[in-house]
């Protein structure tokens, strides 16, 4: 039942995409010359309906928006371009050879494709954020971000040689939505990652942090300086808890907290992103306090705005619905950030 269930939202992806991209205009705009590259490294079967494929269909149709001339390139052989605008979506696709650190990858090939004069989207400079923990909290700091107290050590030796207060969370250094996400109230939860051989193996610097007293956070997906999606993921239970909606957190889409507005763009603004996803939060969720920033990421799954019944919000991203589908709604909202994306690319092209 459960392969059914995928088998089926896979179908509702792939058809909502059907219906949306322009291939009338496609056929025209396609041009094996053209200086502006989608770039589609491959992958399985599995690839069409996921998440990759999503966004590149709706980089795809972003440029079609924009009127751009472009071709599309499949496979490993990116490397062999020099000079040319090239588009790509970031995702785990890219570890070939399956490296614990499946983020690293990624930098070289975007490294290496600048320094053969392409200019990437996203750029080098912001793949370096995806899911690279020591990395974000190190640009955290350099920007003054207000975020929780965070330390990362060499090795799980030199947290011990430190005081320590329980409880506290550990992060792994390459994960996300809440996964590698543990809360340490006691020596023995301590006692029980250390000898988490795939945790030591998988993480070169132990992220130690401060627990925040909250039951709900902010989501906040930006643009440049454009908010374009917002909403809080609420943990209904009295203990504190990942507020991911896999833990059956509410979400509500509607309150936005206007006072903060523009702290949240400048400081998006002042890590030179040109898109990301913020996880936001207050101590004891006092909104009258200043907003804390747990994280930032430039890429992101965004959760579409779903009319809700009486079940929580993730049973509608787990099942399937002819009438009511999460999976179409998440195409809608994923190709309408991505053309605001793609505009926002080719405009630093022009003012580069």
């Amino acid at each position: 039942m459960k392969e059914m269930t995928k088998v089926l939202k896979r179908l509702a992806r792939v058809f909502r995409i059907i219906v949306t991209v322009k291939w009338l205009k496609l056929w025209s705009s396609y041009d094996s010359n053209a200086v502006i590259i989608l770039w589609i490294p491959g992958g399985s079967l599995k690839y069409f309906g996921s998440d990759a494929f999503i966004w590149d269909m709706a980089t795809l149709a972003g440029l079609l928006e924009e009127g751009k001339n472009f071709k599309i390139v499949y496979g490993k052989s990116i490397g062999k371009y020099h000079h040319k605008k090239i588009f790509f979506s970031i995702s785990s696709h890219y570890n070939v050879y399956r490296f614990d650190d499946y983020t690293d990858i990624l930098q070289h090939v975007t490294k290496q494709l600048e320094f053969q004069g392409n200019a990437v989207f996203p750029k080098h400079s912001e793949t370096i954020f995806w899911e690279n923990k020591s990395y974000m909290h190190g640009a955290f700091n350099d920007a003054k971000v207000n975020e929780p107290k965070t330390t990362i050590f060499n090795d799980f030796e030199a947290l011990l040689n430190t005081r320590i207060n329980f409880p506290f969370l550990i992060k792994a250094e390459h994960s996300c939505s809440s996964e590698g996400l543990y809360k340490i109230s006691s020596w023995s939860d301590l006692a029980d990652l250390i000898s988490n051989e795939k945790f030591v193996r998988e993480n070169k610097n132990i992220i130690v942090q401060e627990l925040i007293n909250m039951r709900k956070d902010l989501r906040v997906i930006l643009v440049k300086d454009d908010i374009v999606l917002h909403y809080w993921r609420i943990n209904q239970s009295e203990e504190w808890k990942p507020t991911s909606t896999s833990y059956g957190s509410k979400v509500d889409f509607d309150f936005f907290p206007e006072q903060w507005r523009q702290h949240i763009i400048q400081t998006f603004k002042s890590l030179k992103l040109t898109t990301g996803a913020f996880d936001i939060t207050w101590q004891n969720d006092d909104l009258n306090t200043e907003p804390i920033y747990l994280e930032v990421s430039p890429f992101y799954q965004p959760n579409p705005k779903m009319k809700i019944t009486k079940k929580a919000y993730a049973f509608y991203k787990q099942h399937f619905s002819l009438f009511n589908s999460w999976d179409a709604k998440y195409v809608d909202v994923v190709f309408k950030i991505k053309q605001k994306q793609v505009k926002a690319y080719l405009q630093d092209l022009i003012t580069a």
